[in-house]
C-alpha cells in the first residue's frame, strides 16, 4: 500500500511540474493563430480603404508589403510543421519523464534503499523524547538550587565553576561566562576557570575564538602547557585568522603529544587531514602516531600453544588445575631468575587472581610497581587490586586503594578512571572540596552532552555545601 501512495505522488508531482510547459505550447500555438488572423484582416481593411480612395496606390502597396512580410513570417512558424514537431516533442519528452522518473528513482531505491526505515518506532521516540524532557528539567531545577545557594554563599568557587559547566552544557554559554568570572576572581590560579570561560566565549561568539577568549587560552598554557583544550582552540583560532599552516603545525604537535585514547584525539586527527590537502601533505603523513594508551593493557603473556590446549581439553577438573598451577608456579621461579621484568610480574598477578589468589595476586603486583613505578598501567592494575569489590560496590573505597590512585595522578594528572575514584575517596571521607575539585576535573574531560557528564553534573550538584 505504502508504494502506491509513493506513486501516487510522484506522478502528481510531476504533472503539476509538467502541466505550465504544456500550457505554455499551447499558448504560444493560439498566441500565432491570432496574429495570422489580425494581419489578413489588416490586408483586407487596405484594399477597402483603397476602393473608397482614402489610400493612393503607393501607400495601399507599401501598407500591404509590411503586413504581407510580417504575414508570412508567422504564417512560416504557425503552418510549417516547426510548431506541431515542437508541441510533439514536448508531449513525448512529458510522457518519457512521467513514466522513466517513478521508474528510475524506484529501481535505485529497491537497490540501495531500505524499506524497513519506513517503519518508525514511534514510541521509542516518545520515551527518548520524554527522557530528554525530564534531564533537562531536572538540570534546570539543579541550576535554580545551585543559584540560590550562591545567593547565600557568593564565595563558593566550586559553586561558581559547576553552575558554568551546568550552563554550558545547556548551550547557555552568554549566561555562563559571569558565573565563571566569579570563579576566577575567587581562584585565578586555577586554569580550569579561564578554560571554560573561553570555551564559553567561543561559544556565544558561534564557534568564533575572540580575542579575549585567545588571552584566557594563553593563560591556561601558562599554567598548564599541555591542556589539550587550550591548544586546540589557539590552532582554531590560527585557522580562522587565515593561517593555514600555523593550525596545522599546532593541531600536529597535540595530535603526537596526545595518548592513543584520549577523547579529543579523532576531533583533531580530523582537521589535520582537513587541511592536509590545502597545504599540499600527502594524507599518509597528515596525522602523526599518538601515544601509547594511558589505558592500554600490558601485554599479555604468550598462551600455552595448542598442544597444550588440547591436552588440557582431555583433563579432569583437578588435572587441569594442576597443570595451571604448575604453569604459575614455573612463571614465578623464572621470575625469582629475573625479578626485574614488570610484564612478568603483571602476567603472574592475573595468574593468581584467576586462581583466586588475591593476596598472591596483590604481592605480585607490587613487585611490578617496585620494578617500573613509573608505568601507569601496573601502578592502576594494583589500585584496582586494593580497590576490590568497591570498584562494582557501594563499599567504601579502602584508603591504600586511594593512595595509589592519588599517585596516578601524580603520572597523568587527567586520568578519568583516577579522577574519579580520588574524588568517591574523598567524598567518602567528606572531604566535598576535594571531590568536586577531582570530579570538575573530570567532567571537563566529558563530552558535554553524554550520559556520563550529566550524572557526574548532578553529583556535584548534590555535594554538601
Amino acid at each position: 500500500m505504502i508504494w502506491l501512495g509513493f506513486i501516487v505522488l510522484a506522478l502528481a508531482t510531476l504533472g503539476f511540474l509538467l502541466w505550465p510547459l504544456l500550457r505554455a505550447q499551447r499558448q504560444a500555438a493560439d498566441r500565432k493563430a491570432h496574429d495570422i488572423a489580425v494581419y489578413r484582416a489588416q490586408l483586407a481593411e487596405i484594399d477597402e480603404e483603397l476602393a473608397r480612395g482614402s489610400l493612393t496606390e503607393a501607400e495601399a502597396g507599401a501598407a500591404k508589403l509590411e503586413i504581407q512580410r510580417r504575414l508570412l513570417r508567422a504564417d512560416a512558424t504557425a503552418e510549417g510543421g516547426g510548431a506541431t514537431a515542437s508541441q510533439r516533442s514536448v508531449v513525448t519528452g512529458a510522457i518519457a519523464i512521467l513514466l522513466l522518473v517513478p521508474m528510475l528513482g524506484g529501481g535505485i531505491y529497491l537497490a540501495i534503499g531500505r524499506p524497513e526505515a519506513t517503519q518508525v518506532d514511534v514510541a521509542a521516540l516518545q520515551q527518548r523524547a520524554a527522557r530528554e524532557a525530564k534531564l533537562h528539567a531536572e538540570t534546570e531545577r539543579m541550576i535554580a538550587q545551585l543559584r540560590e545557594r550562591l545567593a547565600a554563599e557568593p564565595d563558593r568557587a566550586d559553586g561558581w565553576l559547576l553552575l558554568g559547566r551546568s550552563l554550558l552544557t545547556l548551550d547557555r554559554a552568554d549566561e555562563a561566562v559571569p558565573a565563571l568570572d566569579r570563579f576566577i576572581a575567587l581562584r585565578p590560579q586555577e586554569a580550569d576557570g579561564y578554560a571554560l570561560r573561553a570555551e564559553a566565549q567561543t561559544l556565544a561568539a558561534d564557534g568564533s575564538v575572540t580575542p579575549q577568549a585567545q588571552r584566557d587560552f594563553r593563560t591556561v598554557l601558562e599554567r598548564d602547557p599541555q591542556h589539550p583544550g587550550a591548544r586546540y582552540y589557539l590552532g582554531l583560532a590560527r585557522l580562522q585568522e587565515g593561517d593555514t599552516r600555523g593550525a596545522y603545525d599546532d593541531w600536529h604537535a597535540l595530535a603526537a603529544d596526545s595518548p592513543a585514547d584520549a577523547p579529543w584525539l579523532d576531533v583533531v586527527q580530523a582537521r589535520l587531514r582537513e587541511l592536509a590537502p590545502r597545504l599540499g601533505i600527502a594524507l599518509a603523513q597528515a596525522v602523526p602516531e599518538p601515544k601509547p594508551a594511558i589505558d592500554t593493557a600490558p601485554a599479555s603473556a604468550s598462551g600455552p600453544s595448542r598442544e597444550q590446549m588440547d591436552a588440557a581439553q582431555q583433563m579432569s577438573a583437578e588435572d587441569r588445575n594442576a597443570m595451571v598451577r604448575s604453569m604459575v608456579e614455573r612463571l614465578a621461579e623464572r621470575l625469582q631468575e629475573n625479578p626485574d621484568d614488570a610484564d612478568g610480574w603483571l602476567r603472574l598477578a592475573r595468574a593468581r587472581e584467576v586462581l583466586g589468589e588475591a593476596e598472591a595476586a596483590r604481592e605480585a603486583l607490587r613487585r611490578a610497581v617496585g620494578v617500573a613505578p613509573q608505568r601507569i598501567d601496573v601502578r592502576l592494575a594494583l589500585a584496582f587490586n586494593l580497590a576490590g569489590t568497591a570498584v562494582t560496590s557501594r563499599d567504601p573505597l579502602p584508603a591504600e586503594a586511594a593512595v595509589e590512585f592519588g599517585k596516578v595522578l601524580d603520572q597523568a594528572p587527567d586520568h578519568p578512571q583516577a579522577l574519579w575514584f580520588v574524588g568517591r575517596s574523598a567524598y567518602e571521607s567528606g572531604n566535598t572540596a576535594a571531590a568536586a575539585t577531582a570530579w570538575n576535573r573530570l567532567l571537563a574531560q566529558l563530552p558535554p552532552e553524554s550520559a556520563e557528564a550529566k550524572e557526574l553534573t548532578q553529583r556535584l550538584a548534590g555535594l554538601p555545601r
